[in-house]
């Protein structure tokens, strides 16, 4: 992943959001730089790594249609077989619904809010978010380098490789995993 690889896919994500809703929304691009440092806060790659994020405003219709066309964007990706994240009924029922939304497996994160322009009137502004996974700027490496397949391997009973001090990956996981739930870094 790079750069222009994840602002293409996440612009295709927006098409794909917008291409057949009944009214015919602009987009209109807003928001901060689209690229920036990863937020994904996992702690487990390099403080260097990117993310490109994409906002858009739907404007050039009426307010009254915001709530519409935030669950057309949703229908859409739900077609496109996209995943809900967090949303619930009550995100999707109110007058200003939100929803949040995952790419798989690629992993995009999607929004699509409804913001409050005139409560009374029932009058917003829809608005589209994308968000790409993580990745390393250019001339950046992860440092990993090929696999040895003996390590991935569960040696067999007897084995003098089962002594060996790299563990197993299943091994590695579940130690990873137990940190992970005990909050250990």
């Amino acid at each position: 992943m790079n750069e222009q690889r994840a602002t293409d896919r996440a612009e295709e994500i927006v098409h794909q959001a917008v291409e057949g809703m009944s009214l015919n929304p602009t987009l209109e691009r807003t928001g901060p730089e689209t690229i920036g440092p990863c937020i994904a806060g996992d702690d487990h790659g390099h403080d260097d790594r990117l993310q490109v994020t994409l906002f858009y405003k739907l404007t050039g219709v009426p307010g009254s249609e915001a709530k519409s066309l935030v669950l057309q964007a949703r229908d859409a990706w739900l077609k496109q077989g996209y995943t809900y994240n967090s949303s619930n009924k009550e995100d999707m029922s109110g007058p200003f619904p939100w929803v949040s939304m995952r790419t798989e497996p690629d992993d995009f994160w999607m929004e699509g809010i409804t913001g409050v322009l005139d409560r009374a009137k029932g009058e917003g502004l829809a608005t589209l978010k994308v968000r790409s996974p993580c990745f390393l700027p250019p001339g950046k490496s992860s440092g990993s380098t090929a696999a040895d397949p003996v390590a991935l391997e569960e040696p067999q009973a007897g084995d003098p490789a089962r002594h060996r001090a790299r563990p197993t990956f299943a091994a590695a996981r579940t130690a990873f995993l137990a940190d992970a739930v005990a909050g250990r870094p």
